[in-house]
């Protein structure tokens, strides 16, 4: 009886030997698909009659599929005779390698043609692997070696993308078969699988940007925004916080984005060694995981559109407004300039930006297939409190039936966000309509006719869920800046607990509701009423209702005022009336009990004016009190 080993080495010397036994048939055209073993004899059902490949579509692997030269395909019947899978071998403009397609197709009954219900790709000749426990890198190295197979990028603590000999058809599921019988060498064998990218100030172009406040330009519905300008009253900088964008890339010298990138405190730039011992050289300001580089350069430019929503450079005359300014913004490029990227290079990014301490990342992908090392990555944030806000996707699609990865991994720490138009309804037009879902699916923000900053120093007006999640990126990005303290569940809370519930959105998402970025900030200030932000001694909440800033210690209320006339004590503030928390005052004869009863409201709608009779007292104290509250009459 064959050992293990041997049966191992003969399952892939056979896969090596499959590379010279493909059918010698002439690649189809783009988007055009050789006829499968069999067709035109007995194929004459409804898999023979699988509609072509769409190049509008919104599914961009049906897209690569549409445009790309396919090399080989198969066939695979199952029990339910409506039901089949077709898979493909693929050389598509969207990867530099080789990639395998899984589509699935059913044939319900009174269809007119098939309907797919899914399609996923994958490389046909990488797999993703977790290294057997106690069996070091070396040691790993060489077995693999010795079965044909390269082990190529470290992504994790014992995770490691690996090359396959050959990109055939059969590659990866006969790779797999081989690697399950050899525990001493793997614990976890999974395909890599490939995803896409889903996009008042003195800024010239504010005026566009009706997402952040929509004055019923273009046709609108005037106020279906975010009311950037309401959270600017609160706060305009986020000092300090790190957001990690998954994407593209960032765009260094587009004007609107200087000053953005975050710079590594523990890498001294350019003497050329790995000074935090992460296993990157000099990755001062991100890494670039598709070409294995400290250069995170975006060359495709939906990084760089991301970037611009959360955080382009606010009131200096140029472009556009970022949601939140002071931000650092931690680039880990995961797509190539075709807009598509790999499992294992986003597994190595998360893990990174992770160990990084970034406390929020944004994720404007979709379509990556499921795969159980990524959601391991994603427990790792989960028990790290870091908050992945990630897009629902572009198909229009219910993704509580198909889910959509890597929104679609079930983690309390991911938002997934849905893309409403300025209408205030889901966008389900013809050109990326936003998925949905009512468990799947957290809230809406704006995602349609979106502009920002691209490549070079231009602008465009992108839309997808894309560019919906960066808006409650941003959010996030205020509420971590308030409460550094707060978790992604306490940052997606209050999030979730303060959208605009319409109709619209009943059903389709978990809050019923669309993006309310000052409401999320102000629940979070009478959550904890005596925090104080940018440490100039007014409590946030104080500062809310007195209309000064809690992110500038230059921004603070005024010196009460005081007055003593007729035998009254007086006090007054400035004051900026709110719906959800009031200012009051209160009097006091010891400093220990405080009460409203007897306090005189003179107040306006600016400001707060109260006094007290002194009676004959030989003392009475007055105080202003923030309270987390609405206001209601004095007893």
């Amino acid at each position: 009886m064959k050992t293990p080993r041997v049966v191992a080495a003969l399952l892939l010397s056979l896969l090596a030997a499959s590379a010279l036994l493909v059918p010698l048939r002439p690649p189809s055209a783009p988007g055009v698909l050789p006829p499968p073993a069999g067709a035109g004899t007995d194929d004459d059902d409804a898999r023979a009659e699988t509609p072509p490949a769409r190049p509008d579509s919104s599914h961009p692997v049906e897209r690569a599929v549409a445009r790309g030269v396919v090399l080989d395909q198969r066939v695979e019947p199952s029990p339910d005779p409506r039901r089949w899978n077709r898979v493909l071998l693929l050389r598509a403009d969207v990867q530099p390698r080789i990639v395998r397609v899984v589509e699935s197709w059913i044939h319900g009954p009174g269809a007119r043609e098939p309907v797919c219900l899914a399609r996923d790709m994958f490389l046909a000749d990488g797999l993703i692997i977790r290294a057997a426990p106690g069996l070091d890198a070396p040691a790993l190295r060489a077995r693999l070696e010795a079965e044909g197979l390269v082990l190529d990028e470290a992504l994790a603590a014992d995770l490691w993308s690996v090359r396959l000999p050959a990109a055939t058809l059969d590659a990866v599921p006969d790779a797999l078969a081989a690697l399950a019988a050899r525990p001493d060498l793997v614990a976890l064998a999974e395909p890599d699988g490939i995803g896409f990218g889903a996009t008042l100030p003195n800024d010239p172009y504010f005026s566009l940007q009706w997402a952040l406040r929509n004055t019923s330009q273009s046709g609108g519905l005037s106020g279906t925004d975010i009311d950037a300008p309401a959270l600017w009253t609160i706060l305009q900088n986020t000092p300090g916080v790190v957001v990690a964008v998954l994407d593209s890339g960032l765009n260094f010298t587009h004007p609107d984005l200087q000053g953005l990138a975050w710079n590594h405190p523990g890498e001294i730039i350019g003497d050329g060694l790995d000074n935090d011992g992460n296993g990157k050289i000099d990755d001062h300001r991100g890494w670039d995981f598709v070409n294995n580089d400290n250069n995170p350069t975006d060359d495709q430019g939906h990084g760089s559109h991301v970037t611009g929503i959360i955080a382009a450079n606010r009131n200096n005359g140029l472009g556009i407004a970022g949601l939140v300014g002071g931000v650092s913004i931690l680039p880990c490029k995961v797509l190539n300039s075709s807009n598509s990227g790999t499992t294992s290079h986003l597994i190595a990014a998360v893990a990174y930006a992770r160990l990084l301490g970034a406390p929020i990342m944004n994720l404007s992908l979709q379509n990556y297939p499921f795969n159980s090392s990524l959601n391991a990555e994603f427990t790792n944030c989960r028990d790290a409190g870091i908050l992945l806000s990630i897009c629902a996707g572009n198909q229009g699609s219910d993704n509580d039936l198909t889910p959509n990865y890597p929104s679609g991994h079930a983690h309390s720490n991911i938002i997934a966000v849905g893309n409403h138009d300025r209408t205030d309804k889901r966008w389900n037009g013809s050109f990326n309509p936003s998925n949905h879902g009512a468990s799947s699916v957290d809230l809406f923000a704006p995602g349609r006719d979106i502009y920002s900053t691209v490549l070079g120093t231009s602008y465009d007006s992108y839309t997808g869920t894309s560019m919906s999640a960066p808006h409650v990126t941003a959010a996030a990005a205020a509420l971590k800046y308030a409460y550094p303290s707060w978790t992604a569940a306490e940052i997606k809370a209050a999030i979730l607990d303060s959208v605009v519930a319409t109709p619209a959105y009943q059903g389709i998402c978990v809050s019923g509701g669309r993006l309310d970025a000052p409401a999320a900030l102000a629940l979070a200030l009478r959550q904890l009423p005596a925090h104080d932000s940018d440490q100039d001694g007014a409590p946030n909440l104080l500062e809310y209702l007195a209309g000064t800033r809690i992110d500038s210690a230059t921004s603070h209320p005024a010196p009460p005022t005081t007055s003593f006339t007729n035998n009254r004590l007086g006090i007054g503030l400035p004051r900026m009336l709110r719906p959800d928390a009031s200012l009051h005052i209160e009097q006091s004869t010891d400093l220990l009990s405080w009460t409203r009863v007897g306090v005189t409201d003179s107040s306006d709608a600016t400001t707060l004016l109260g006094s007290v009779a002194l009676d004959g007292r030989p003392r009475v104290f007055l105080r202003i009190v923030a309270d987390p509250s609405p206001a209601s009459p004095a007893p």
